[in-house]
């Protein structure tokens, strides 16, 4: 296959052979999404796993009032639904498209054909989800024993490091909204506001709708914890 192909840049494909790449890919989906569509929901029974090979979609949980929390963002060259292709359980979150995407799906057969076919494949999986259970501990851990400032500071480094170099400092287009910086660390709108002004007028941050802006970097990293 060229590799020029849309899912060539698809972390899981690195690993298989050749031969067995072609006999799958051959077989992918391709789907177009809009910004906000709902991909999966979490209890439901489907079992395709899904490559984003354009755009960001969100892994959030609903409380029963209706609260979304959010899990984590999953972008382009990455993978979801592994989990219940994996142990044919019901999904354990929702996906939101957080931009217009492209998907490239699998079916849960020739997902596990890759795995039980290349220990390379494998390996790389079990790597990945290891990854995501040290995010989720660390998560859990932030929201268990850190105060919402602290909070606030280390969404903001995490941000930085997805941001690109600016005469200015790092920027991040687009930045979330406060409402979405909320959810991202379990408290309310209100409180990053309040946050996020007393670190615009120690310089450390500029915020508007188009950019965010962390100034100085060193300044965030040395803040007291």
């Amino acid at each position: 296959m060229p590799s020029s192909a849309p899912w060539s840049h698809v972390k899981f494909f690195a690993q298989l052979p050749e031969g067995l790449r072609a006999e799958v890919t051959q077989r992918l989906q391709n789907v177009r999404s809009p910004k906000g569509r709902t991909l999966l929901e979490k209890g439901s029974n489907s079992r395709d796993v899904f490559f984003v090979l354009e755009g960001e979609v969100e892994v959030v949980l609903y409380s029963p009032d209706g609260r979304e929390v959010f899990v984590t963002a999953i972008g382009p060259g990455e993978m979801f639904g592994e989990l219940a292709a994996l142990d044919a359980g019901p999904r354990s979150a929702t996906i939101v498209a957080q931009s217009d995407v492209v998907l490239a799906i699998m079916s849960p057969n020739d997902f596990m054909h890759c795995i039980e076919n290349s220990p390379a494949a494998a390996i790389w999986l079990a790597r990945n989800l290891a990854s995501a259970l040290r995010q989720s501990t660390e998560h859990i851990f932030e929201l268990s024993a850190l105060n919402v400032r602290v909070r606030v500071h280390i969404e903001l480094l995490r941000l930085a490091k997805d941001g690109k170099p600016s005469v200015n400092g790092i920027e991040v287009q687009p930045p979330p909204t406060h409402s979405e910086f909320a959810n991202r660390i379990g408290t309310n709108r209100e409180a990053v506001t309040r946050e996020m002004r007393a670190l615009s007028k120690m310089g450390i941050v500029h915020y508007n709708r188009r950019c965010l802006t962390i100034i100085d970097i060193r300044r965030l990293e040395q803040l007291p914890q």
